[in-house]
């Protein structure tokens, strides 16, 4: 399992794309107890050069000053809270390797040593000692990023994940939709006592033009699904009320295999990303992370010389 792909503001957070609910997950944490100290200015600024490096290459220099809500927030900002985010995560997991005495093989312990090697000659001796890294700093966060990976794997196979196929189930319905009971009651009854043809009453009455689509549950209100799901294929449901429109609704298909799957695939996401992020926030919080304000108020992205160095693609390379 892949916890973490190359780029932050493409996977939102550390975890998001898998684990985690949202970012700056340890921001509401408890700031009063003094923990272990967060990574300084040499794994930051593998992240954050990388990061610059891929952006700058798709998007150009313009983009930190681009603005990413209504408050003005630029990228830039919103790209350091994210490195930020992403170091204390990786933080966090190795804490909690640590606490179940977790380890890496000798063999992940090789490769970490060759991808400090290779992503050393990459950044070249000038900007390795302009940010910072050496060598040994450069191995030991390829050995704490390779160790949060298997860390949260590890937390993810615990885990109770099995979804069964009715929880998952979809179902694909043609529905013509109603502001009113009445107008519903009146097509309902042209379709069931002159013969009208349920696709055509959809496509000459419903307010939504997209008459087919999938249902799951909890997508839908209580009546609506109980009746739906009820349905056998070719079936059509009596009027039903769902956020203050009317339905009526034919099964077109009261088992789609294909949406089924992937529904059911979604679903362990979901379940993995809830009971994860519940265990990962509790420990965070009895562990907390001693911040270097200094270190966070002075850096900026392009403040400092572009690198060519790419921590992810090395990664990558070497273990993969």
């Amino acid at each position: 399992m892949k916890i973490w792909k190359r780029g932050m503001m493409a996977s939102a957070c550390l975890m998001m794309a898998v684990f985690l609910a949202g970012c700056s997950v340890t921001e509401a944490l408890s700031a009063a107890k003094r923990g272990e100290r967060e990574y300084g200015k040499a794994e930051t600024m593998m992240i954050l050069s990388t990061e610059r490096l891929r952006y700058e290459t798709v998007y150009s220099e313009e983009i930190w000053n681009a603005s990413v809500d209504s408050d003005g927030t630029t990228f830039e900002a919103a790209m350091l809270g994210q490195v930020h985010d992403f170091l204390k995560e990786i933080k966090t997991l190795n804490l909690m390797a640590k606490e179940q005495k977790a380890d890496l093989s000798a063999k992940d312990k090789e490769l970490a040593k060759t991808a400090a090697s290779e992503y050393m000659k990459a950044l070249g001796e000038s900007l390795a000692g302009e940010f910072g890294i050496e060598e040994k700093s450069a191995e030991e966060f390829y050995r704490d990023y390779r160790l949060a990976q298997q860390m949260a794997e590890t937390i993810a196979g615990s885990m109770d994940l099995e979804v069964s196929d009715s929880e998952a189930r979809v179902i694909l319905v043609s529905q013509i939709e109603f502001s009113d009971r009445e107008t519903a009651e009146n097509v309902l009854r042209k379709i069931q006592e002159d013969g009208a043809l349920f696709d055509a009453a959809a496509e000459e009455y419903s307010e939504d033009s997209e008459i087919r689509s999938p249902v799951f549950r909890g997508m839908r209100g209580a009546e609506y699904e109980t009746a739906v799901f009820a349905l056998e294929e070719g079936g059509i449901s009596g009027v039903l009320s769902d956020s203050g429109k009317y339905y009526l609704v034919k099964c077109v298909d009261d088992y789609d295999e294909e949406a089924t799957k992937l529904r059911k695939e979604e679903m362990i996401r979901e379940k993995t990303g809830s009971v994860f992020y519940s265990q990962y926030q509790s420990f965070a919080r009895e562990h907390p992370l001693t911040e270097d304000k200094d270190l966070w108020n002075s850096l900026t992205v392009t403040g400092n010389p572009k690198a060519e160095a790419d921590f992810f693609a090395i990664y990558e390379a070497v273990w993969e």
